[in-house]
This record gives structure tokens, C-alpha cells and sequence, in this order.
């Protein structure tokens, strides 16, 4: 019924990155749906919870859309195993994610999949990766999604985007896992813990 979403974090009554979500919104709606948005968010989104960190799913299609409202815990990610998907893409955030679930099911022992094409890194299962070879933080020049997290890092020059090849997954000492629930922390630093 609804085959795109948008996923907003709120947290303590404020809303996260809604212009990003509203750039994405509209130019999903336009390749998709060939028509201009109708919706603004920040005058249909009901009022944050004043405490505590959500999920909103602002679920659409052409004529209509719902709103979910989920209490939101991040996930620990410690450890990632390498999962080749070929040509698959993923330009607009569907509902539907059944290959990328069938990845994540590949995952064995692991926390999550890093999804690559080709032998080049792409995302973790509901994330884009960020990697710190020592000096700065990158992320995969053509991730399978363009989040608004990662968007707004690189709009304010926080991380840069580089090719990054399985095989040179040894340049980078630790990574973190970002989208628009789980902001980026320069302090924080996961080990690199790959599985091929």
C-alpha cells in the first residue's frame, strides 16, 4: 500500500535533518511518481514526544501517506561480514527490502552484512559506513543509499568519499555505521571486524 518511507529520528520534542528528509522526499516522489511532492513535513508531522528517542516512518505513495511513531534503541555493531549483491540498486528508499534482507540473512555470526558490488564497499544492511584509515573518515563513493546522515556530513565537510575495495580494507583501523536514527561521533571508533 505504501511502497516508500521516510525514516526521521526524533529525540526530547525535536526532529533530526527534516530539510534532508524533505530534499529526498521530494526528489524520490518526482523520479518515482513524475509530479512535484504535495507534502511538507514539518507541517504534517505531529508534535515529537517531549522525552525519549524515536523512529518516525512517514510511509507514501502517489495520493497518500501514514505516520508511525517507534520508540527507538540503536543496535550494537561490532562485527560485519562481507556480502557480495552483483547489480542491485537501491536509489529510493522502498518498503520493500527483500534482497537486502536476504543479505542480512547471510550474515551468520555477525552483527550485520557490508553489501558489496563489484569488490567495492557499498552499506551495511539499514546503514552507511564510515572508515577512519588513521587520519580521516570516509565513506564509499557510491553507496547503495544516499542517506541524509551521510549527505549531511559530506554537504559539511565532516567525511570524504573514496573508492574502497575489499582488498584495501586493511588501510582502515575502525568504522561507524550512520543514518538518520545513528549520528556520527568522531570519538567514537569500532574496530574494523570484517568477515569475508
Amino acid at each position: 500500500m505504501y511502497p516508500l518511507v521516510e525514516s526521521i529520528k526524533a529525540e526530547n520534542g525535536a526532529f533530526f535533518l527534516l530539510d534532508y528528509h524533505q530534499d529526498r522526499l521530494e526528489r524520490t516522489f518526482h523520479a518515482v511518481y513524475k509530479s512535484s511532492c504535495p507534502w511538507q513535513l514539518v507541517t504534517i508531522l505531529p508534535q515529537a514526544p517531549s522525552q525519549g528517542l524515536f523512529k518516525v516512518r512517514f510511509l507514501y505513495n502517489a495520493t497518500d501517506f501514514s505516520i508511525e511513531l517507534l520508540p527507538y534503541v540503536a543496535k550494537q555493531i561490532r562485527t560485519l561480514k562481507l556480502i557480495e549483491i552483483g547489480d542491485y540498486t537501491y536509489p529510493h528508499k522502498w518498503t520493500d527490502r527483500s534482497i537486502i534482507n536476504a543479505a542480512f540473512a547471510q550474515r551468520g555470526n555477525c552483527d550485520d552484512v557490508l553489501m558489496t558490488k563489484n569488490g567495492l564497499l557499498t552499506d551495511a544492511s539499514y546503514a552507511n559506513i564510515v572508515l577512519f584509515n588513521g587520519s580521516k573518515w570516509v565513506t564509499p563513493e557510491k553507496p547503495l543509499f544516499e542517506g541524509v546522515q551521510r549527505s549531511y556530513l559530506l554537504d559539511h565537510k565532516k567525511i570524504k568519499t573514496a573508492t574502497i575495495a575489499t582488498t584495501a580494507l586493511s588501510n582502515y583501523q575502525s568504522f561507524q555505521l550512520i543514518n538518520a536514527m545513528n549520528s556520527f561521533d568522531v570519538k567514537s571508533k569500532t574496530s574494523l571486524n570484517l568477515v569475508v
